[in-house]
């Protein structure tokens, strides 16, 4: 995949990053000819100029997203099903982790009993 490692080689660099990792139908697998190839960016501290930076590196195949803008779901499933192309900084990808992880399961509990009270 060209296109992830000209991003790789643009963003490795970029002082706030914590990883990268490929998500959606390339990393489960399921592509299709018409996919497009998901990329979720962790930054540390992300602020608004980080946005627009990371922004730029969108292409027509790749779709480039900062993780801490993603729904808890969508950042659940970069963790479980997505893979690890780049690592910077090993201990703040665990502890997000972990937070995710932890968030997730306490939403998930709560929408269970929303549901489950919607279908009474």
């Amino acid at each position: 995949m060209k296109e992830v490692d000209k991003i790789l080689e643009t963003i490795k660099n970029y002082p706030k990053l914590i990883a990268v990792y490929l998500f959606g139908s390339y990393a489960k697998g399921e592509e299709k000819p018409i996919s497009d190839i998901d990329i979720a960016i962790i930054l540390k501290d992300p602020e608004k100029n980080d946005e627009a930076e990371i922004g730029s590196l969108y292409s027509e195949k790749l779709d480039v997203v900062l993780f801490h803008r993603l729904p808890l779901h969508i950042q659940y499933e970069v963790f479980k099903y997505g893979k690890e192309i780049y690592v910077k900084d090993e201990e703040y990808l665990l502890d997000l982790k972990l937070r995710i992880l932890k968030n997730y399961l306490d939403y998930s509990r709560v929408f269970e009993f929303m549901r489950s009270e919607v279908l009474k």
